[in-house]
């Protein structure tokens, strides 16, 4: 009779012996680098190897999408902790390499190349979910997660890791030029379909977002307005907010709450650098 191994959920602050930046994350030489941003682009739409960190979490019992989250290095994804909280994270599945859920193969015609197809994804399972020890599920304060993989992820150029700020001080001006990404259903298309999508975005002062989404204020947030011209429905929480610099990644914010589709208000986002040293202190070799 085989026997199941579950993935471990726990909520420390510490876990191990601190360890040096270098060991922790991706080095700064090789994370948020993406091979899109070597050559011109002949349109804006997202390609196969466009922000090559993000993952889809999935119960891998049922396949059912559950959130996203982001590979910050070869054996951890980082994501929010109200999705992967629940008891169907035991199957917890983490998909890398995705483009379009609908289709086994993926393949693109727009590019100044021709056809272009992406490796098939690769999936790994978890073996541990870590919580935030103060993660407060009645306000989704404190709402991050870092999920430990079964082993070491292959990179290539469809998965790469993203950089994290490299200071919890990180400050950021409301007319700084933004990304967000993840995966939505384009409710202009027929048949609607499930891919990865981008989004400019610009900050809102907390006071206003709260106005606008009557939520609790808090430094450990930021609030986002996303510009875009088509209507896709929400994204997935855990998806990225980004910014580039000179053409490297770094990852701001993580969606924690959204709207329903068609609904344009403001996006609230975990602010990341307010834990970047809970996450140093908690991934290990």
């Amino acid at each position: 009779m085989a026997i199941a191994i579950l993935p471990l959920i726990v909520l420390v602050g510490v876990t191990g012996s601190t360890l040096s930046e270098t060991n922790l994350l991706a080095p700064r030489s090789y994370c948020g680098f993406q091979h899109i941003d070597d050559y011109a682009r002949d349109n804006d739409n997202v390609t196969l190897d466009e922000f090559p960190w993000i993952a889809l979490l999935l119960d891998g019992a049922t396949k059912d999408l559950k959130c996203a989250g982001t590979l910050i290095n070869r054996r951890y994804v980082m994501t929010v902790a109200h999705c992967v909280a629940g008891l169907w994270s035991r199957n917890l599945v983490a998909r890398l390499g995705e483009f379009n859920v609908m289709t086994d193969v993926d393949c693109i015609d727009h590019t100044m190349f021709g056809r272009e197809c992406s490796d098939p994804v690769q999936e790994y399972s978890a073996e541990e979910v870590t919580l935030h020890p103060e993660y407060m599920p009645s306000t989704t304060y404190n709402d991050i997660a870092l999920v430990r993989l079964s082993r070491d992820v292959e990179y290539s150029e469809y998965i790469r890791p993203i950089c994290l700020p490299r200071s919890k001080e990180l400050d950021l001006n409301e007319g700084v030029q933004l990304a967000a990404s993840g995966w939505g259903a384009e409710i202009d298309e027929v048949p609607p379909v499930v891919r990865k999508t981008k989004f400019a975005a610009r900050l809102l002062p907390i006071p206003v977002c709260f106005k606008m989404r009557m939520f609790l204020a808090s430094n450990d947030h930021l609030c986002a307005y996303e510009v875009r011209e088509t209507s896709p429905c929400a994204r997935e929480v855990g998806s990225p907010l980004m910014i580039s610099v000179k053409n490297q990644w770094e990852q701001v914010g993580m969606v924690s709450f959204t709207s329903k589709c068609g609904v344009d208000i403001p996006t609230v986002f975990v602010k990341i650098a307010r834990y970047i040293d809970w996450v140093n202190e908690n991934v290990r070799p």
